[in-house]
């Protein structure tokens, strides 16, 4: 690709330019943003009363004011109709999650626009079906009677778990609740298996199964909880450049001292100050040093623990906190199910052992020592000179969610959070920070917990039809290299007797297709916005409207729950994945009648929708009422009320009071239950469990432990590797390697290096960087080129099926150097910290 060269100068939007509210649609944060839309060929003026934004461009304009367009901000689009229009996408100022700041990944929006003459001119436009040995563009009649007459005759021979699907789950990425309230009710109520996945993990299940069985939903807090807080506490996070602007606009403030006011009016009567913040990373992020730079070194602790002993780590502080006499005992007392608390203080706290026992095991464990595992519980829990305890908010993610042991891993912080009493006042809470944004509303699932692993069942060669949705697991799942295996030599299978039925019709393919899944074959559908590298290997590939192109509602992290307004058309045939899956549960049914069964014809039902709104609406009336309502509780709203809310919207679970929503701000206030059948929080028995058989042989057999994680670029690099400025900057992955491995391993910034073990092999450049010490290699993960995921393990949290994606050890050799790379590249690495 040619080096990105950005306009020197941009277009402004006339006064009567159109005018929409949205939301980024990449992480969890949710920042607000304002949409422009204007014919080509028109342009405002630099005076304030000429051009929409009312800024006057004859001066110079302020940096961080959201008052200017940049050149990754706009774009043009080309309708259906043929008409061009300008785009572009500004930050709000009014919006209170970003207030005017946008992130890497949102300033690239209108970027991220497809336009036919510009990068994302790739994006699937038609139904394509394998015919002639390639993938054919054909009509949404054609497609979807070759995919339903397949669903339906293996519901009918096989049963409704021969489907195993793979699909998105969350909202502010093209999701939202609308296409998760079709994707539950086609699976769950029409389908009915239970071979179903989500996303980034092979079983259906919840990352956070631990907090929730605690009695704690991990979404508990509001943002201002962080400008709020004594102490924030990030727990396998690297929100600096994956959650930017809650870092930014939340928690540095906080650091830097800049709330101390706010503090005063919230905790009248309290010794406040500047925050404190406690980094758990087994990496020296970029969040750790721009903390460090702008809070000062003596807020800041970083705790950077050997890969994968968190729950040692949690266990060792609650310990201290326990043995100080620094814990809550209150809320311990009146808040949490007496009979949880002994087994936690035996099996996690280990009071049967002495203090010194306890903490001399868990420096052997973590890499760390007993005055920073001392320092922690002091900045968390010790009780100020005035008498009033700290007010801590503990906030995780996938270094804790995709680490060792999911369950004991959030479990053993919950219990740390409960235990300090942190739950229910500003400046307190626990939970994890996300990647999406969230649009759950899907009928019950009807599978077990744990829930099928089914990546292993496909490469056992179970299963008929394999549906992939909004992701793209021959990159991004555990042990990524057996899954493309698995879709290459299954999906031969279908490829074989499709060729061979050239010049049949779709009723007798269909039929040949369902003769070859029982010599193994397995019929893949996929339904994305891009041609993934999964596509490649589908028989049917449907395409997607994205963000911009259909209206969608989500909740971001704090649970704000706004209206993304559709402002574009899809491209070429695209339609929303609501109306995919109406269309097809549509001709589902009509086969069905056809066949005078009833029965299925009847589960297909309901779903000839018109609107989106209409599927919003559909999927809120399946929220149950009370006082602990689901997280994701919007009954009651429509587009309307959110529309007129704007970029603030409304804090979920949402209530009904005197005929109108009312939100919340953060869980337990005011002794509100927690989510148990007592009203109680539960503890939960945490023991360090050590390192799986499997794991432990590759760490055994290869010399470096292999972490991973996202930078700036965003998770599967769906649109980043057809945004030029990103695409460019990130070609392929790298890993960051400490300068004294490098040296042994005569690496030079830059060398192209082999990743190898008993699982896969990939390819990646080289960093060396003070991010990861010695024996620890980091690698940037999901990059479609070459990916981290091959060199996973299978190895799955048994309890909850969760992955381990963070751990695996590899072997590594030197290949040479890529000339195109060294021009281009410079090496340096992203916690800013250069390595001479």
């Amino acid at each position: 690709m040619a080096a990105y060269r950005p306009a020197d100068r941009m277009v402004l939007p006339p006064v009567d330019a159109e005018k929409y509210q949205t939301v980024c649609h990449y992480c969890i944060v949710g920042c607000g943003y304002h949409v422009y839309k204007w014919p080509e060929g028109r342009a405002g003026g630099l005076l304030p009363d000429q051009n929409a934004m009312g800024v006057d461009y004859t001066k110079q304009i302020a940096p961080l004011s959201a008052d200017w367009i940049a050149p990754a901000h706009h774009t043009v689009v080309t309708e259906r109709d043929g008409r061009r229009y300008h785009i572009a996408i500004v930050p709000d100022k009014e919006c209170v999650v970003n207030k005017g700041h946008h992130s890497g990944r949102g300033g690239t929006l209108g970027s991220s626009l497809y336009r036919p003459d510009g990068p994302t001119h790739v994006r699937l436009t038609h139904p394509l079906v394998y015919r002639s040995t390639e993938q054919s563009p054909t009509t949404w009649d054609d497609a979807i009677d070759l995919a339903a007459r397949v669903i339906y005759g293996s519901i009918v021979r096989d049963g409704n778990d021969s489907i195993f699907m793979k699909i998105f789950d969350h909202g502010g990425g093209g999701g939202g609740f609308e296409n998760n309230w079709a994707v539950g009710k086609f699976f769950f109520n029409a389908v009915q298996t239970i071979n179903c996945s989500i996303h980034n993990r092979p079983a259906y299940n919840s990352e956070v199964h631990a907090s929730r069985d605690m009695g704690v939903p991990e979404l508990n807090f509001a943002y201002v909880d962080a400008e709020l807080a004594d102490t924030i506490v990030l727990w396998g996070a690297n929100s600096y450049e994956t959650q930017t602007n809650f870092y930014l606009v939340h928690m540095l403030p906080n650091l830097q001292g800049s709330t101390v006011k706010d503090k005063e009016a919230a905790r009248p009567g309290e010794q406040v100050g500047p925050g404190r913040i406690i980094i758990v990373d087994p990496r020296r992020t970029a969040t750790v040093v721009v903390s460090e730079k702008a809070g000062g070194k003596d807020r800041v602790l970083h705790l950077q623990l050997n890969p994968g002993t968190d729950i040692a780590l949690a266990n060792a502080i609650a310990r201290v906190v326990y043995e100080r006499g620094w814990y809550d005992k209150d809320f311990v007392a009146n808040r949490v199910e007496a009979e949880t608390v002994q087994p936690f203080l035996e099996q996690s706290l280990q009071i049967g052992k002495s203090l010194d026992e306890v903490l001399a095991e868990a420096e052997s464990i973590t890499g760390l020592s007993r005055a920073q595992i001392e320092q922690a519980a002091s900045w968390i829990a010790e009780t100020k000179s005035d008498g009033s305890r700290p007010r801590s908010i503990f906030l995780y993610e996938k270094g804790i969610i995709w680490g060792l042991k999911n369950y004991q891993n959030v479990g053993s912080i919950v219990n740390l959070t409960l235990l300090t009493g942190n739950f229910g006042k500003p400046g307190t809470g626990c939970g994890r920070l996300g990647g999406h944004q969230e649009g759950y509303v899907r009928p019950d699932y009807r599978g077990p917990r744990p829930a099928p692993y089914i990546d292993d069942l496909l490469s056992q060669g179970q299963g008929n039809v394999f549906y992939v949705v909004g992701c793209n697991p021959a990159v991004t799942t555990l042990n990524a290299q057996r899954m493309r295996e698995t879709l290459q030599t299954r999906g031969k299978l279908i490829r074989d007797v499709i060729d061979a039925n050239f010049a049949a019709d779709n009723a007798t393919k269909a039929q040949a297709i369902l003769e070859a899944t029982r010599q193994g074959g397995l019929f893949i559908i996929v339904q994305d916005i891009y041609p993934t590298a999964t596509a490649q290997y589908a028989h049917v590939v449907f395409p997607a409207a994205a963000w911009g192109e259909s209206p969608i509602t989500s909740i971001n992290g704090e649970r704000r729950l706004r209206l993304y307004e559709k402002f574009m058309d899809p491209p070429g045939i695209a339609e929303p994945d609501w109306k995919i899956l109406g269309m097809l549960a549509q001709r589902i049914k009509a086969l069905a009648q056809a066949d005078g069964n009833t029965d299925i014809a009847q589960r297909f039902s309901g779903f000839e929708w018109k609107t989106a709104e209409e599927v919003f609406l559909e999927g809120g009336e399946s929220f149950a009422d009370g006082v602990k309502a689901s997280t994701e509780r919007y009954k009651g709203v429509d587009y309307a009320f959110l529309k007129a809310a704007g970029n603030n919207g409304i804090q979920t679970p949402v209530t009904i009071v005197n005929g109108k929503p009312q939100g919340r701000v953060r869980y337990f206030e005011n002794g509100e239950p927690f989510y148990t059948e007592s009203g109680k929080a539960k503890m939960l028995p945490t023991p360090w469990p050590g390192f799986p058989a499997i794991v432990q042989e590759q760490i055994n057999k290869y010399p470096y432990f292999l972490t991973n994680g996202r930078n700036n670029n965003w998770q599967t690099l769906y649109n980043d590797m057809n945004i030029p400025s990103l695409a460019e900057r990130t070609p392929m992955s790298y890993i960051e390697i400490s300068p004294e491995d490098a040296k042994k391993e005569g690496l030079q910034a830059g060398d192209l290096v082999r990743l190898f073990n008993d699982y896969g092999e990939t390819m990646a450049y080289t960093v060396i960087s003070t991010s990861v010490k010695p024996g620890v290699i980091f690698m940037l993960f999901a990059h479609p080129n070459t990916t981290a995921n091959s060199l996973t393990t299978p190895y799955v949290d048994p309890e909850v099926i969760i992955p381990y994606y963070k751990g695996s050890a590899v072997g590594l050799q030197r290949i040479g150097r890529l000339a195109d790379l060294d021009a281009r590249l410079t090496y340096q690495p992203t916690n800013f910290e250069t390595v001479v």
